[in-house]
Order: structure tokens, then sequence, then C-alpha cells
């Protein structure tokens, strides 16, 4: 989608379920924390559970596949929701989460692609996470979009990752999570 296009995607109304790209396990939706957040949908592959463990804030919903753990490490994906008042520059969001992930958090290999998620604009981002405590380098992927609603800018981050990515079964399913994620405008009620 040209950047203009993914601009007014942006725009409230711009987002709607039919944008969205379908996949063929059921969605969850993640509870909103108040009536102006955007509605948020993860589909949940077989075998993927709810975690609590880093529910915060910020990380608003976590999953977990015991079956896909590899050196002591289990494949997760983790949801963050932040928000504005206003409507920041999807450009600078994106260059700020870039940032974030190779000054902040050390990532190595970073590749970044340019898409859109439910019609608005979204970034996937490819690196490989640093040592952390006892957890080795491992590979990582997170799907970045940006939404204007209600007078406020949410940024959403669905991060995938795994020890062992290469495992067909967790590559086939956080393709589904990312690919069929949803992010949709806020629920009039």
């Amino acid at each position: 989608m040209a950047g203009a296009e993914l601009s007014m995607a942006a725009e409230p109304g711009g987002s709607d379920s039919s944008l969205c790209e379908s996949v063929d396990v059921p969605l969850t939706t993640i509870p909103a924390r108040n009536h102006d957040e955007p509605v948020l949908k993860i589909p949940k592959p077989p075998g993927w559970g709810r975690s609590t463990m880093l529910d915060s804030p910020l990380i608003r919903f976590g999953m977990r596949n015991e079956a896909l753990t590899s050196d002591a490490f289990t494949a997760n994906v983790m949801v963050t929701l932040e928000s504005t008042p206003g409507a920041e520059d999807v450009d600078l969001i994106f260059a700020t989460m870039q940032d974030a992930l190779e000054s902040g958090l050390g990532v190595t290999d970073l590749r970044v692609s340019e898409r859109s998620l439910c019609g608005l604009p979204a970034r996937t981002y490819r690196y490989m996470m640093p040592v952390m405590g006892n957890i080795d380098p491992h590979p990582a992927i997170a799907l970045g979009a940006v939404m204007h609603a209600e007078g406020m800018t949410y940024v959403i981050s669905v991060t995938a990752q795994a020890m062992d990515a290469e495992d067909p079964t967790y590559q086939r399913d956080s393709a589904t999570i990312l690919d069929g994620f949803q992010m949709l405008p806020p629920s009039p009620n």
C-alpha cells in the first residue's frame, strides 16, 4: 500500500474486519481496559494457551505453547498496546519502534518490511534477540500497527519468539497469529 493510502487507513473508520486477513483458527478478543480502546483479536492455534505471567498495563495479552519448548525456553507471543493523545505521525512511530529494538533492547540482524493490518499501516520486524539473563540469543518477529481513533493514537506490537524458530509448527502458528491478528476501531458500546 502506498504511503498516502496507509495514512488514510490510520484515520477513524479506516479499519474493519473485511480488510483483515482471515485465518482457520478461532480468534480470542483481548479484553479492553476502557471503552475508547481498539478491539484487538488474536488467532489461537491448537496447543497455544493463555499466559498471564507478564500481564501489565503495557503487556495486554500473552500466549505460549508448551509443546514448542526448546533449551528451557517456551515459544510465546506477547501483545502490547500503547496510546497517546492526538494523531502522531505514523512514520515517526515506526522509526521509534525500530530504535527501541536496536538501541533499547539491543537486537541484531533487524529487517523491517512494510505491510498493512486490517487496512492500517503496519510493519514487520524480524531480528535476533540478545542474551537476556539465562536465555540465549534467538530469533523473534514482531508486528507493529498504528490506529488513530477517538482523538488518540494507538500502537500495538505483537511479538512471537521461539528458540527453535525453524520448527514447522512454530512457523505455521506464528504466521497465523501475526497475519490473522485484528486491530479494529473501538466498539460503539
